[in-house]
């Protein structure tokens, strides 16, 4: 279903728009729309306006007037809350989420039961999703692209030192905020809810397109997973793709694991080769060949931040003070070495007349130092007068500059 967007800003959007919600459920969807109209009261919360919808609930902005502030208000289905077991679970991971406090992770502020189902109450946020950059604008450069995961990883491994595996990391997942900032969104949410309704609906179809091999294989799962589907978003992000593309959810599951993933270059020739081969390093198939940490998965992104340039020659005439400002512009990290330039380029640098004087006057100094010097030097032996000859080893220059 379409998301729903105000015209003047774009917001906090939970689910893509490749999530829909099941035909059990669409009735419900019409009651939470109906009782959360702008305007309507939600507790102490006062609803503004509708900001995304999808299989994974209703967002909604909406000001807090106890604490008088601006919250977004995600809502789900009572049909997904019909089990204890879903109930337990999730309020444990509401909870959990409740005390992770990190610039790099949305806020859950506090999760309430109501008539028209359970609703978290988060932070809002103002931006947009990854996913939602990628469609207006295409893929983003190396550099771009390594900013944005260099904050996402450092809110996954947050979470991770706190016993959370993600699960669900995709580009609907990641906010990029006006100011410049990265948050994670939806911990363990999606989890729970594919887990509850994928035998009856198929809805993890969004997220089978960035599964890790070891979830399709219904295996163990740790943190490892996590940099698997990170790996799968950032190959979206910088070729504008997803690696596996298939018709059917079978041939998906077998791509992720069995096929090897092409080459990021293939689709954009200009990505640099190291970055690649972390993307596909992250991307491995068996967890023991990933990157067994997200911190050495963003360290080893961030060796490559900067864009190294080809080296450069520095070519006749070209003064050092341009060189720098070239340099400086490319924000290269690489120092380069300028050559002494050859003669004929010092005559260039510095003027013809000029460079015959400089010429003059050392030859002058020369034949000062080697011809009158040595006459000039202080006699500090009182039997210096009956000295031995010796040879003059400077004759022959002597003679050539005249100074015999």
């Amino acid at each position: 279903m379409p998301m729903r967007k105000s015209e003047t800003e774009t917001t906090l959007v939970i689910a893509s728009d490749s999530e829909t919600w099941p035909p059990t459920a669409a009735g419900e969807l019409v009651a939470v729309r109906t009782a959360l109209v702008p305007g309507a009261r939600l507790d102490h919360y006062i609803i503004d306006v509708e900001i995304g919808a999808g299989g994974m609930g209703v967002v909604y902005k909406a000001q807090d007037t106890l604490l008088d502030r601006v919250v977004a208000l995600k809502v789900l289905p009572p049909t997904l809350c019909e089990q204890d077991e879903f109930l337990r679970r999730f309020a444990r991971e509401a909870r959990l989420l409740a005390r992770i406090q990190n610039p790099h992770v949305v806020t859950v502020h506090t999760l309430m039961e109501k008539d028209i189902g359970l609703v978290l109450v988060m932070e809002y946020l103002e931006g947009e999703t990854l996913e939602q950059r990628l469609r207006r604008a295409g893929p983003l450069s190396a550099r771009e692209a390594i900013d944005v995961f260099d904050q996402a990883s450092r809110g996954v491994e947050h979470i991770h030192r706190m016993g959370i595996v993600h699960q669900d990391l995709k580009p609907a997942n990641i906010f990029m905020t006006r100011a410049g900032s990265v948050k994670l969104l939806d911990f363990g949410v999606a989890k729970l809810m594919n887990e509850h309704r994928f035998d009856q609906t198929g809805t993890m179809l969004g997220t089978l397109l960035y599964i890790s091999p070891e979830q399709i294989k219904g295996r163990a799962v740790d943190q490892r997973a996590d940099i698997y589907t990170l790996g799968i978003t950032m190959f979206e992000t910088v070729t504008g793709r997803l690696p596996f593309q298939r018709k059917t959810n079978y041939a998906l599951m077998h791509a992720h694991v069995q096929e090897n993933p092409p080459a990021p270059r293939k689709f954009q020739a200009e990505i640099p080769a190291e970055l690649e081969k972390v993307i596909l390093k992250a991307m491995a198939k068996e967890p023991e060949r990933r990157f067994q940490t997200v911190r050495k998965f963003r360290k080893a992104l961030l060796q490559h931040r900067r864009v190294r340039l080809p080296r450069l020659r520095l070519s006749p005439g070209l003064r050092s003070t341009a060189m720098t400002k070239a340099i400086g512009a490319a924000d290269s990290p690489v120092a380069l070495l300028q050559a002494r330039p050859r003669l004929a380029d010092r005559t260039r640098l510095l003027g013809k007349p000029l460079f015959d004087a400089l010429v003059l006057a050392g030859v002058l100094v020369l034949a000062f130092v080697l011809g009158v010097a040595p006459e000039l030097r202080p006699i500090t032996n009182a039997t210096a007068t009956q000295t031995q000859p010796v040879s003059d080893k400077y004759a022959t220059v002597r003679k050539l500059w005249g100074n015999q």
